[in-house]
């Protein structure tokens, strides 16, 4: 039963309507071991659905923790009839009949996200998340199809394949869970986000830098189009996010890049840019498109046992069926006039275009401050069970923050 309501602000509420009896309601108990879970259900049609459940340690055990882009996954998510995309500035008054006619995602020259932060409902995570879901019977060798399976859950579970089939032992929590201090970061060595952690929360962010900068964090930012928008804390079960991309890369909605942009993205814009710590931003230039790396400092313990030179090409091999043709892809990074000093440029995509490749970068930071890796591309995890250079430079890194 679903609320006679916006249910993309309030949830569908799941069993608080018509279970008076709290032993109605059926609940399950995590399991011991911290990941990546799927609850299926089927019913005697056999129609099948999945849905990904975060399970964190009830106290860390391992020295590696990967963080499940949740908030990503919610603001994709358009069940209720919106999304951070979908009629983010609130429902309709009437039905959508034709949604490149109807949506103000697909009208002008860019997106609708234009309009002042505080205009924006929130949005819940209780709703079902069609873009998550994996098919019955699939293995996560299997290449992903669509749009969104690439990016979200479905995406992080071939990360977390890898780690398994490498013999890495990780913890794996939710953006909430940074952000509120669950994830007590120095219990870790190794912080891993997955292919797309767009959005962030500020307090998340902070954490992480502050751990990165004064206290020896090593931080593995193995995805593309990170750290690019603010999300603002409503309640346990609903964010707001600070989503108005005005002078924050575009002008007058037209996307403009680099000098002419008053800000990197949309974080910079409400409070600082993330180039300080991973050292590369999201630009437009490339989007649609993958390409392998370009080899460009083979001297560099990155490429031990690798066999690269520099001009090699390497990261050929992939999973993403969308946007097939390297580890460089989908949407990538490049370094800003932002970027902190002592980042080392390491490679760069071969993608179509000047400065369309994802940049891959490595700083270790002086004194008492650790180490970032940054690959600065969505496609790059989607390579990493298939590419043998890929998987090789990961291990490099991974063996290296884990000393």
């Amino acid at each position: 039963m679903l609320p006679d309501d916006d249910i993309s602000q309030i949830g569908v509420q799941f069993s608080r309507v018509g279970f008076p009896n709290p032993l109605m309601i059926w609940r399950l108990t995590a399991p011991e071991e911290s990941g990546l879970y799927y609850i299926h259900l089927e019913n005697e049609a056999g129609e099948f659905w999945s849905m990904p459940w975060v399970v964190a340690p009830k106290k860390p055990k391992a020295k590696i923790a990967v963080l499940a882009a949740t908030n990503n996954w919610n603001a994709y998510n358009n069940f209720g009839g919106r999304s951070n995309y979908i009629n983010d500035e609130g429902l309709p008054a009437r039905p959508t009949i034709n949604s490149r006619q109807d949506l103000s995602r697909y009208l002008g020259t860019a997106t609708s996200q234009m309009h002042p932060n505080d205009s924006y409902p929130p949005i819940s995570f209780e709703r079902p998340e069609y873009g998550n879901v994996v098919a019955k019977d699939e293995k996560v060798t299997d290449p992903m199809g669509g749009r969104l399976a690439s990016t979200l859950a479905p995406g992080m579970w071939r990360l977390l394949g890898w780690l398994e089939r490498e013999g890495y032992e990780y913890d794996v929590y939710s953006d909430a869970q940074l952000r509120d201090g669950t994830l007590d970061l120095d219990s870790y060595k190794v912080l891993l986000t997955e292919m797309h952690p767009e959005y962030w929360y500020r307090e998340e962010y902070e954490r992480v830098r502050d751990w990165v900068f004064e206290r020896d964090g090593r931080f593995m930012y193995l995805g593309g189009n990170g750290l690019d928008c603010e999300v603002e804390y409503v309640d346990d079960s609903t964010v707001r996010y600070l989503t108005d991309h005005t002078d924050a890369g575009t002008d007058m909605g037209v996307w403009l890049e680099g000098k002419e942009a008053k800000f990197d993205n949309r974080f910079h814009k409400t409070y600082e840019s993330p180039a300080k710590l991973v050292g590369v931003i999201f630009t437009h230039v490339g989007e649609g498109t993958a390409a392998p790396y370009e080899c460009r400092n083979s001297d560099h313990w990155i490429f031990n046992g690798t066999g690269l030179k520099n001009g090699d090409k390497f990261g050929e091999k992939s999973l993403h069926e969308r946007v097939p043709g390297g580890a460089s892809g989908h949407e990538t990074d490049k370094r800003t006039p932002n970027t902190g000093e002592g980042f080392i440029s390491l490679a760069m995509g071969c993608n179509p275009g000047e400065d369309s490749g994802a940049e891959m970068v490595y700083k270790d930071f002086p004194g008492k401050g650790g180490q970032v890796f940054s690959t600065g591309s969505i496609t790059y995890i989607s390579c990493l069970l298939v590419d043998e250079s890929i998987s090789r430079i990961t291990k490099n890194v991974l063996n290296k923050f884990l000393q």
